[in-house]
């Protein structure tokens, strides 16, 4: 009776352990900088296999998808219609490589004029609490200019084209003052770039986009929350 107990407590714990290693992993997309005639809607493939369908969303994150967990990298393919049954996603369709253990990961799409099947380019965000967690913000620097000062207690030097993550601007939940200035080049002197205030909220991440602008500015930025993820 003992060994029958211990062998059910074996296989439940067995299963349990076999849902968190094969459970699905949430995937949220957002299309920043979309043109006016950017597609709204697409397909995502797992090789021949349909994931499901999601907005393209400009402002704010897309609702959640699941895809599979894998040992190792998925590929993950974008069209704007089904191929037909049985058909795998054309070769030029948007693809992204997803490695098999980020367990959380947002899809940050742009546009790419020479895809004729969709025209869009996707990056991946590693998004897992120990990478990208919550309370955290991406600065993702897609300007020429770089970006230095302060946010809440972490300094920042941010080059042209790079990102840096800053974990926790401050220590708890409440405003703080974020105060960041731009360089051109060299030997040119600080222009002020943002004075603000903002809010730390310990359960949002936060995507922080600094984007290339014309003169005089030169740059200017947009910041999408992801609550709930």
């Amino acid at each position: 009776m003992h060994q029958r107990a211990s062998h059910c407590i074996l296989v439940v714990l067995f299963c349990l352990l076999t849902e968190v290693l094969y459970a699905d992993r949430p995937v949220r997309v957002l299309y920043y900088q979309a043109p006016p005639d950017a597609p709204g809607n697409a397909y995502i493939y797992a090789g021949p296999t349909r994931i499901g369908q999601t907005k393209l969303p400009r402002h704010n994150f897309s609702d959640t998808i699941q895809i599979p967990n894998a040992k190792g990298k998925i590929r993950l393919s974008f069209l704007a219609t089904p191929p037909k049954e049985g058909d795998e996603p054309p070769q030029n369709a948007p693809s992204v490589l997803i490695p098999g253990r980020w367990e959380k990961i947002l899809l940050l799409v742009s546009e790419d004029k020479d895809n004729s099947t969709l025209p869009i380019k996707i990056r991946a965000i590693n998004a897992s609490n120990n990478a990208f967690g919550p309370g955290s913000i991406y600065m993702m620097n897609l300007s020429r200019l770089r970006i230095g000062g302060t946010i809440g207690d972490k300094k920042i030097d941010l080059l042209p084209r790079t990102v840096q993550i800053i974990k926790n601007p401050i220590s708890t939940d409440g405003l703080y003052p974020a105060k960041l200035y731009t360089i051109r080049k060299r030997g040119d002197k600080p222009q002020r770039f943002i004075k603000q205030m903002w809010g730390h909220d310990s359960k949002v991440r936060k995507v922080l986009f600094i984007l290339p602008r014309p003169a005089p500015h030169h740059a200017t930025y947009y910041c999408a929350p992801i609550h709930d993820f």
